[in-house]
């Protein structure tokens, strides 16, 4: 089979390696469809290190191919999935207290870590979502993602009828936006691109602003009746997205730090205001085995609709082309397809 290691930086190589094969508790699938999410673009660029050379890949669907005889669930060959490649050991502390994930054994050395830019990967039968057959798997590659939104908008306990913000309109932000308008929210989406703006009011946003525009502050205090926003989501790296977060705020309001940044910046706003009205600060990483099983349903079942999310589809003899064009700033989900 062929699989994608990114061996350094800017370097990634594809190789034949052996079909693998599961053991009697596992399913062997067949990859159809893998995301390049911004982890294996930091993996591609340097910015961050797992180890190497590594198969990356983790927002991926696959259709089952082989059932071992001591699974004791009801997957079945054919089955469309949704792998949800996340390592859970259930044993760590933080495992125990429910938070699977930032299981501390997450990326040990020994057992998959990612790996979906393969034609093939042996996974365990709580890894495999099964989805309904008319549901294309391209869309299903977007699964994880949403389930990492899905869990950022249950850490702001973003609630019916709420005014939510989300600085930043790349991929990340429209999913939130999107979750939250099924939720019954209220989205203000705000970002420099304004093709970006203008592909959030054609996915349904509410209102779309400039960050760049002269009194952005004044449009979201308008538009609050003076109150500001009860929810913020900051999804863009920008230093500037989130001290404009910390200014359309109501009092109490909540805040998820969602993306993650190169360096460390320093917090922007000062502790006495944070005391003095309330606000509650937060940060959220990956996604749990319940917020993935969310994701399924929400997709199963239409709720959310994220095929203009596609932006490219690349074969993997072509993983070079699929991690620049990844890279590129104009584009929202970029996919591998693995046949």
């Amino acid at each position: 089979m062929k699989c994608a290691y990114i061996t350094g930086t800017n370097q990634v190589e594809v190789r034949d390696e052996q079909k693998p094969v599961p053991l009697k508790d596992e399913l062997l699938v067949k990859i159809a469809y893998c995301g390049i999410c911004t982890l294996e673009q930091r993996l591609y660029t340097g910015e961050r290190t797992i180890y190497l050379p590594i198969i990356a890949g983790h927002e991926a669907s696959a259709t089952i191919v082989s059932v071992g005889p001591e699974v004791v669930s009801e997957h079945a060959i054919g089955d469309h999935v949704a792998l949800d490649l996340a390592n859970r050991c259930h044993i760590c502390p933080q495992c125990l207290a429910g938070n699977t994930n930032l299981c501390e054994n997450r990326f040990n050395k020994g057992q998959h870590v990612l790996g979906a830019f393969s034609e093939y990967m042996t996974v365990r039968p709580d890894q495999a979502h099964i989805l309904p057959k008319e549901l294309s798997l391209s869309t299903a590659a977007l699964t994880e993602p949403l389930a990492c939104a899905i869990r950022s908008l249950k850490k702001v306990d973003l609630q019916l009828g709420e005014t939510l913000m989300v600085c930043g309109a790349g991929t990340m932000g429209m999913l939130h936006m999107k979750v939250a308008l099924a939720m019954g929210a209220r989205v203000i989406m705000c970002d420099i691109d304004k093709q970006r703006l203008q592909d959030a009011l054609r996915m349904g946003c509410t209102v779309a602003l400039d960050a760049s525009g002269p009194d952005l502050v004044g449009q979201v205090q308008q538009l609050t009746r003076g109150r500001g926003v009860e929810c913020c989501i900051i999804t863009s790296s920008s230093k500037d997205a989130a001290r404009l977060a910390f200014q359309v705020l109501a009092p109490a309001a909540r805040v998820n730090v969602f993306t993650s940044y190169d360096d460390k910046p320093e917090f922007p706003i000062d502790m006495n205001t944070v005391h003095r009205r309330e606000y509650q600060i937060t940060g959220s990483e990956s996604r749990t085995e319940v917020d993935f099983n969310q994701a399924v349903r929400v997709l199963s079942n239409k709720t959310v609709a994220l095929e203009h999310l596609i932006s490219k589809i690349f074969p993997l003899d072509s993983i070079g082309e699929a991690m620049a064009a990844a890279l590129d700033k104009k584009t929202y989900r970029v996919l591998v397809r693995m046949e």
